[in-house]
C-alpha cells in the first residue's frame, strides 16, 4: 500500500507523455452480465518515472518491483467524491498493478463485473465523467493528497466524449458534441496535439464479445471474428481529438 502511495498519482499525472498501447475488452453473456477490462501497457512510462524520482530515491521507497492488486471496495468505500450508486458501481472491480523497473514493464489490468446491461451502461458513464477514475479522485485516498487529482489530461477526458447505449440486441457508442468542443477548447489538449506531431500514440483496441452473432455493425473499420460474436476496433485515440466520429459505432445482435 505504502508503493501504491507514490505510484499511483505519478502514473497518473505521466500516463499521457509516451506511447500507450490500451486494450478493452467487454464481454456480454445471455443474461446481460458480464465484465469489462480494461489492460494498459505504459512500460515506456518507466525511464519516465525514474527521472522524475530518480532510480535510487525509488529503490529506498521499495518501488523496485511490483505485482499486487488493489480491490476497489477498499478504496471507494473511503471516497467523498463519489456517489453511493457510483460507488457500488465500482466496488466489485479490482486493479491489477504490475511493475518492474529492471526489466521496464509498467502494466495495469482494470476488471469490472457488471450484473446486467444496465449497469454496463451506467459503468461506462462513470468512467467518462471525470469524477472518478479519470483525475484520480478514485486515488485519492491512497495518493495521500486531496481528491480531485491535478489538472493533468487523463484518460476520462477522451472516453467521456462519447455517449454509450448497452441493451439487450443494441450496443453504440456516439460523439457528443458539446463535450468535444470542450475537450478541444481545452489548451492542454493543444499540448496533446504538439505530442502527437513528435509520435505520441495511445493505441486504444476495443474487443466486445456479444451472446448472439452480430447482425450489423455501423464502423466499416470493425473487425467480426469467425462466429460474428465478437467485434473488434482499432485507433489511435489522439485522432479522436479531430476525428471523434470516426470511433463511434453502432452494433445490432
Amino acid at each position: 500500500m505504502k508503493m501504491l502511495k507514490i505510484l499511483l498519482p505519478v502514473a497518473l499525472a505521466f500516463c499521457f507523455t509516451g506511447c500507450l498501447d490500451i486494450e478493452e475488452n467487454v464481454e456480454v453473456r445471455n443474461d446481460g452480465s458480464g465484465q469489462l477490462v480494461e489492460d494498459m501497457d505504459a512500460s515506456q512510462m518507466v525511464d519516465i518515472l525514474q527521472t522524475y524520482m530518480g532510480k535510487e530515491e525509488m529503490a529506498k521507497k521499495g518501488i523496485v518491483t511490483m505485482d499486487t492488486t488493489v480491490n476497489l471496495k477498499d478504496v471507494v468505500d473511503t471516497s467523498s467524491a463519489l456517489t453511493a450508486e457510483k460507488k457500488a458501481l465500482l466496488r466489485p472491480g479490482k486493479i491489477h498493478i504490475q511493475l518492474d523497473m529492471d526489466k521496464k514493464i509498467l502494466k495495469t489490468r482494470m476488471t469490472f463485473p457488471y450484473t446486467s446491461q444496465e449497469n454496463l451502461q451506467k459503468l461506462y458513464t462513470v468512467m467518462g465523467d471525470g469524477s472518478s477514475l479519470g483525475n484520480a479522485k478514485l486515488f485519492g485516498n491512497l495518493g495521500g493528497g486531496e481528491e480531485g487529482g491535478g489538472a493533468s489530461p487523463d484518460l476520462s477526458q477522451f472516453t467521456g466524449i462519447y455517449t454509450y447505449v448497452a441493451k439487450d440486441g443494441l450496443m453504440s457508442r456516439k460523439v457528443d458534441r458539446e463535450k468535444w468542443k470542450a475537450l478541444t477548447d481545452n489548451p492542454q489538449m493543444a499540448q496533446m496535439k504538439q505530442a502527437s506531431q513528435m509520435g505520441m500514440e495511445i493505441n486504444y483496441t476495443t474487443n466486445i464479445t456479444l451472446p448472439r452473432p452480430v447482425k450489423k455493425v455501423s464502423n466499416p473499420t470493425a473487425k467480426l471474428s469467425e462466429d460474428k460474436k465478437t467485434v473488434s476496433l482499432k485507433y489511435n485515440i489522439i485522432d479522436a481529438l479531430d476525428h471523434p466520429e470516426q470511433f463511434e459505432y453502432t452494433i445490432e445482435y
